[in-house]
């Protein structure tokens, strides 16, 4: 009969042993291949930070900061000048503007008083303004006086200098005295007397008028449409004042300007019809005569020019006069002759 379920036959127990040893092997090796996580390499001693370093920078780090620098000192005001140089003068007077250590541009300081419409200072209205200040005449008056002249232009408020063809200047006088230091101020006038057009004085000249003694001419004028005029004014120079000696004298005037047909020198397209008026062309030049210091000289004004009478009569005038000023108690005194110059 035939056998339906055979049945396999046990293996003996050595061989099971040798297939488990078999298989244990063959694990290992597969786990011998599968890759392993690499393990973070040693810190060595050069990675380290640096302990000197640190030191440093943690001592740098807490170190209080440097005190900011000083500033420089202020630059030491002048207090005498060796020399009357003009600008070591301005710098005596001036030396917040013009000392050495003044900032450029900066406007002066003076004390100025008020006008009325008339022209005349009110008194009392001195106050201090912003002006630009700039030297006309240094005069030594003897070993140990000299006095520096000067001509004050206001500033507006936009710190612009008040020249409108209107505008005069103020005339300042300073006074220095001779010390074992040198020159130093003694006294000062910022507002002698106003005068001249568009922010300008005029002409200055210093005269002597006696052995010790000397004055100051200014010749200020203008043009008004064609017709130009100029006046004289005079002052005397003491050691601590100013005085005025004469004032507003008319040195010139011409109307050559103001219609062409007056006008002496020919060009081409001049026109040939007669002058609306009389023609005018005159001017003077003043000279003084040296006194004594008690009595000083003369002063002379001699004219020469040319006027017509008018628009009928073209004949031809011819100037040649002389005025005299004499010396009376302090001024100048018109003492002969009349001015040929007409006003206009």
């Amino acid at each position: 009969m035939p056998i339906l379920n055979p049945t396999r036959p046990a293996h003996s127990r050595p061989l099971q042993r040798s297939i488990a040893a078999a298989i244990a092997t063959a694990s290992l090796v597969m786990l011998g291949g599968c890759p392993q996580k690499e393990e973070a390499p040693a810190t060595t001693a050069d990675a380290q930070p640096d302990e000197a370093a640190v030191a440093v920078a943690t001592a740098e780090a807490v170190a209080p900061a440097a005190p900011p620098a000083s500033p420089a000192p202020p630059v030491p005001r002048p207090t005498a000048s060796a020399t009357l140089k003009r600008a070591e003068l301005m710098a005596l007077v001036f030396p917040d503007s013009q000392g050495p250590g003044a900032s450029p541009r900066q406007p002066d300081t003076v004390s100025l008083p008020e006008r009325a419409n008339e022209g005349e200072t009110v008194p009392g209205s001195e106050a201090d303004q912003q002006a630009q200040v700039s030297p006309r005449e240094v005069v030594r008056l003897d070993d140990t006086h000299a006095v520096m002249l000067t001509e004050t232009v206001p500033l507006d408020d936009r710190g612009e200098p008040m020249n409108g063809h209107v505008n005069g200047a103020w005339l300042g006088a300073y006074f220095f005295e001779q010390s074992a230091e040198g020159w130093k101020l003694a006294s000062r006038s910022d507002a002698v007397d106003y005068l001249g057009f568009m922010g300008n004085l005029g002409t200055t000249k210093v005269e002597r008028i006696a052995p010790q003694r000397f004055a100051l001419t200014i010749a200020h004028g203008s043009c008004w449409q064609g017709y130009c005029g100029q006046w004289l004014s005079v002052y005397g120079l003491e050691a601590g004042k100013v005085r005025v000696l004469a004032r507003g004298i008319a040195l010139s005037a011409t109307n050559e300007g103001a219609d062409e047909s007056c006008e002496k020198a020919p060009r081409p397209g001049k026109s040939e019809e007669p002058p609306r008026g009389a023609c005018f062309d005159v001017s003077g030049t003043p000279s003084f005569t040296l006194g004594t210091d008690e009595a000083p000289g003369e002063m002379r004004i001699a004219f020469k020019g040319e006027r017509t009478s008018g628009t009928k009569n073209r004949r031809v005038l011819t100037i040649d006069s002389t005025l005299v000023y004499a010396w009376r108690n302090g001024t100048y005194v018109l003492t002969e002759g009349r001015n040929p110059v007409p006003s206009f």
